[in-house]
């Protein structure tokens, strides 16, 4: 109500000074109608190159290549399960060996997995050689670690009276269960190794692809508030409009000894010059 009384008391002034400016009169009101310019305003040029920014297909692509040539090796995530799985192998098969030699609690827990991490971690070492035989003779070398400390612990069963037979078995054993996993998980380790390059270099694709698709959301959602601005400017300035039209030619009626024009001769239709969509073409 408060609008329409200023419509109406500027179009009666400009009737009683024999103008006619309601473009104007909406300008001052209203300001200036809302526009996407990415030529003149530098925040809307970043707005335009974020919405049309090519290095999103790019990392697609580039992900895309990567996964395919990951599909030529084994499953990492498979793989990285089963070392999982042997390191668990490794830790109870150290730990049984600390048992046979005789430690208690909580020392057979923590040697023994001290032992598992000392195996695995050799076992990674000598699958990042390139000479097969020397990776696998410094696995052997811990069995023979084992094979010294089960031979002590023959040593103490025979002076106990106990059987040479059943030591000897169970240096065996202990050997086995220590070297065993180590031999697999070196196995395993060289057959990820070349995939967990292309596993980190997707990750890392992954990680721009969303920075970038989070900003070009942003500048889409920038736009779309520009552009329903900009229809509510223009449907208030149309409004406006017409308020200042009849009361214009109402007043002139008036002054000028003149009738009112009908409401259908009035050119109810906003007068500002068409302009291109806000949003570029995305295609």
């Amino acid at each position: 109500m408060i609008v329409r009384r200023a419509v109406v008391g500027r179009a009666r002034g400009d009737a009683a000074r024999g103008i006619y400016q309601p473009d104007s009169y909406i300008v001052a009101s209203q300001g200036p109608e809302p526009s996407f310019d990415p030529v003149q305003n530098l925040a809307h040029a970043s707005v335009g190159s974020r919405l049309q920014d090519p290095t999103i297909a790019e990392l697609e692509e580039d992900i895309r290549r990567d996964e395919d040539e990951l599909a030529h090796h084994p499953s990492p995530q498979l793989l990285v399960t089963f070392l999982i799985v042997l390191l668990l192998l490794e830790a109870v098969g150290a730990i049984y060996v600390m048992k046979t030699i005789g430690l208690p609690n909580p020392e057979r827990i923590i040697f023994g997995s001290a032992l598992a991490v000392c195996v695995f971690f050799t076992a990674w070492l000598a699958s990042r050689t390139t000479n097969r035989l020397l990776s696998i003779g410094a696995i052997a070398a811990l069995g023979v670690l084992v094979a010294a400390l089960s031979v002590i612990r023959v040593d103490d069963n025979a002076a106990e009276g106990s059987s040479k037979a059943v030591g000897l078995a169970t240096a065996v054993i202990m050997t086995a269960v220590t070297v065993g996993p180590a031999l697999m998980a070196e196995h395993i380790l060289r057959l990820l190794a070349p995939a967990l390059p292309l596993m980190r270099r997707v990750r890392r694709l992954r990680r721009r692809i969303k920075r970038a698709t989070s900003s070009r959301s942003s500048a889409t959602h920038f736009v779309t508030r520009l552009a329903k601005r900009r229809a509510d400017w223009q449907q208030e300035a149309a409004r406006r409009r017409a308020i200042y039209d009849v009361a214009y030619r109402a007043a002139r009626a008036q002054l000028g000894g003149e009738e009112p024009l009908g409401e259908t001769a009035l050119q109810l239709v906003p007068r500002f010059p068409p302009q291109p969509s806000d949003q570029p073409d995305h295609h």
